[in-house]
């Protein structure tokens, strides 16, 4: 069985898919013997599918999904978490924004949650996005009766039960999925752990 599941949406990411996938080279495969990194392609029209069927021919571990269509962010983590095989799914964005090498700090807290989530306590967004986090933090804390600090993080490690228990509630064309997620497991009862990440 798969030991570790990456899910990674992409959407032409030309200048930073190479350098990511490098990173998780560098740290997952000597941390699992059973890897399996499935990049999601969101029919990207720059060199970016170029990019990845040139750096796939020598790593096994790296699968790519190409959507025929452009659907958005939402739906290629629907399809990554989809394709996901092992008990544990660790997912990034492939833009760069987070630290690869901080994935243990994840790894190590998954005794004590179901779903560890990294979020940014530092974040070096435009002032829009902020305010916009920062809306959407106050509209799901009042939900789930419990502060969640960064509920869309793209930082993420989740247990597959989560995933195989919130599936029936998200659809394949689900615009923010993380949030779902997020909340979902802290109503239904999964344990949620959050933990700083860094963010570039």
């Amino acid at each position: 069985m798969t030991e570790l599941s990456v899910v990674v949406p992409v959407y032409n990411e030309e200048g930073a898919i190479e350098t990511l996938v490098d990173d998780l080279g560098n740290v997952l495969p000597s941390l699992f013997a059973d890897l399996e990194v499935i990049v999601v392609d969101d029919a990207s029209t720059d060199g970016t599918p170029s990019i990845l069927a040139r750096l796939a021919q020598d790593r096994p571990w790296l699968h790519v999904e190409r959507a025929a269509v452009n659907a958005g962010h939402g739906p290629s983590v629907v399809r990554g978490l989809e394709l996901a095989r092992a008990e544990w799914v660790f997912q990034i964005d492939s833009d760069g924004q987070f630290v690869v090498a901080e994935f243990p700090l994840l790894w190590a807290r998954r005794g004590d949650g179901d779903l560890v989530l990294g979020v940014r306590e530092h974040r070096r967004d435009p002032t829009h996005r902020l305010l916009l986090t920062r809306a959407v933090r106050f509209a799901t804390s009042l939900l789930v009766g419990a502060r969640l600090h960064d509920v869309n993080t793209p930082f993420r490690l989740l247990r597959r039960s989560v995933w195989d228990d919130l599936r029936p509630l998200i659809g394949p064309s689900t615009l923010a999925p993380n949030i779902f997620v997020s909340v979902g497991a802290k109503v239904r009862g999964w344990r949620v752990v959050e933990l700083p990440a860094t963010h570039r």
